[in-house]
């Protein structure tokens, strides 16, 4: 029954002109090479017959995967060649969904990508860096509008504070990625896949909580979202937030276990820091500590010839 059910949600799926579109393009696997020999025309005469079949195939893979991705899927599955006219429609296309204005965009960044507002939220700049979002599985349409999704997060959520946990920072993390889950499931099954193995493979940090859990809340907000649209409590992609500290206190011994450890390690490194002695030596020699260091030295060096 399970799967019959499957079978009907996938062909509705199908139906969708996006997703025929990014599943359509697979190119199946030849595994003959070109003969006279009649049995390779026979072959290429059946695999051709087989081609519609194996599409279809191919599109009920990709959509049993869509929320489930592992390693494989991840970097060698359902990739599309995104532009950088591709990026800035993205982009476009989710600020329009939160009603906010477009960011500036920048192709530069340290980082994958984060956003900067300034004092009211009004305005903004996106930084992102196309080679490491790639190099992180950020390498189709879904992943990167979900990727997206998440930092224009940051510029809507920029006024409330939910004072639910000690690090705030963490909050903010887990509201942004509580509203990926949610966007997935508005509009069409966007896939989150891809974009939840990307953030488990994230350690937890003094900004980011562990990535297990952001993974966590992107799926607790798909489920939460449904919980609100069969309620008829859904209005405005904000009201999936009053879901967010049913959340945060089930895990809640898991945040203060894992921000306890971060903070142990961080002290650790400071402690390493204040331990480690400078080596003035190899410091610039117009740095005025070397010059402090190295005039010390030599008085003393001269004292001691003195003494001696």
């Amino acid at each position: 029954m399970c799967i019959f059910l499957q079978h009907i949600e996938f062909h509705q799926f199908i139906k969708d002109e996006d997703a025929r579109d990014r599943t359509a393009n697979v190119e199946p696997l030849c595994l003959y090479k070109k003969s006279n020999c009649p049995l390779f025309v026979n072959m290429e005469e059946m695999y051709i017959k087989s081609v519609p079949q194996y599409n279809d195939m191919q599109r009920w893979f990709a959509y049993l995967r869509r929320h489930n991705a592992n390693i494989f899927n991840v970097f060698f599955q359902d990739k599309e060649s995104i532009r950088k006219d591709g990026i800035v429609a993205t982009v476009e296309d989710v600020a329009r969904f939160f009603g906010l204005p477009v960011p500036v965009l920048h192709d530069k960044c340290e980082t994958i990508a984060e956003v900067m507002t300034n004092a009211n939220a009004a305005e903004c700049e996106l930084y992102y860096n196309w080679l490491l979002m790639e190099k992180a599985g950020i390498n189709n349409t879904d992943t990167l509008r979900l990727s997206f999704v998440h930092e224009l997060s940051h510029q809507l959520l920029y006024q409330p504070r939910f004072l639910l946990f000690e690090n705030e920072l963490w909050i903010q993390e887990l509201a942004a990625d509580m509203i990926v889950g949610a966007f997935s499931t508005i509009d069409r099954d966007v896939a989150t896949g891809k974009y939840k193995y990307i953030l488990k493979q994230l350690s937890a940090s003094m900004t980011h909580p562990d990535g297990e859990l952001r993974a966590l809340v992107v799926e607790f907000g798909r489920d939460y979202i449904t919980h609100l649209k069969e309620q008829d409590n859904f209005n405005d992609i904000k009201d999936i937030l009053t879901g967010l500290p049913a959340f945060v206190y089930s895990h809640y011994q898991e945040l203060q276990d894992s921000w306890d450890k971060v903070k142990l390690n961080e002290m650790e490194e400071d402690a390493d820091m204040e331990c480690k002695p400078m080596d003035y030596e190899s410091l610039p020699d117009t740095n005025l500590l070397k010059q402090y260091y190295l005039k010390h030295v030599k008085n003393k060096e001269d004292d001691n010839e003195h003494h001696g």
